[in-house]
């Protein structure tokens, strides 16, 4: 048993993780290998600009069609059943709570693990309503509500788990400057405008979050400690999002007062 437990780790994962993906893919790339250009369709076909992916956000553009295009196989599959979209915005929120969880009892390395693995299913949502022209307003406003309950939710995890430091208070932070890049977009639209630009948007808080965590815990579980302070990049990263979360709020409120 006990080896079995020690087989589990950070090193083993990540190295189980990236093969599967990798093979899944290649299996994916051979029975198309008759198409042209795939890789660019399989990002266009379901983006909601007819450009693909150009955010001017801290996460390269590059990496957001990388990513799609590696779980492209599971949104194929996904289309040819039908699946409601509304079901995956569902597991989206309910995989926060488990993560959630997973902060809070200081289980760094899986709560990251978990919360990149939800991630998907936010893009799954939205990019399967479109192909199979399922989507709809209700839709699109449960998505975003439901994406600002999951941010809570996991910041409520690691509230938790920071509760009797003083970094507890970047957690705060962190998580109002989350909601309130989302609040000025929504105000902004409300009264007939586009605010929707930012550095640090919902999908690079999740992103960055995550591997943070996933780095911080890796080189926890090798002994490497930096300064002597546990999780120290982990730390860094969540004050990384809080001011860039901060500087997107103010970046979309000077654009909505221009």
């Amino acid at each position: 048993m006990n080896s079995y437990i020690e087989f589990i780790n950070p090193h083993n994962i990540f190295i189980f993780t990236i093969t599967i993906l990798l093979c899944f893919k290649g299996w994916s790339a051979l029975l198309n290998k008759n198409e042209d250009d795939v890789y660019s369709k399989t990002i266009l076909k379901a983006t909601k600009s007819s450009k693909g992916y150009q955010d001017d956000t801290v996460i390269s553009s590059v990496y957001k069609e990388w990513w799609t295009y590696v779980i492209s196989p599971i949104e194929d599959n996904l289309v040819k059943v039908k699946i409601d979209p509304n079901f995956l915005t569902l597991m989206s929120f309910l995989v926060s709570f488990l993560t959630a969880y997973l902060f809070s009892v200081g289980s760094i390395f899986f709560a990251s693990l978990v919360l990149l693995a939800g991630s998907s299913f936010d893009i799954l949502d939205g990019r399967v309503a479109r192909i199979n022209s399922v989507s709809s307003d209700k839709g699109a406003f449960l998505d975003s509500c439901l994406d600002r309950f999951s941010e809570i939710v996991v910041m409520f995890g690691l509230l938790i788990f920071y509760f009797s430091t003083y970094f507890v208070y970047f957690i705060y932070l962190a998580a109002v400057f989350g909601l309130t890049v989302s609040y000025v977009k929504a105000a902004a639209e409300n009264h007939g405008f586009q605010t929707n630009i930012g550095i640090m948007q919902r999908p690079e808080r999740v992103v960055c979050l995550g591997l943070g965590g996933l780095i911080s815990a890796s080189l926890e579980y090798y002994g490497i400690q930096l300064f002597g302070i546990e999780h120290l990049i982990f730390m860094l990263t969540i004050v990384f999002i809080t001011i860039l979360s901060l500087y997107a709020t103010i970046q979309r409120l000077l654009l909505g007062l221009k």
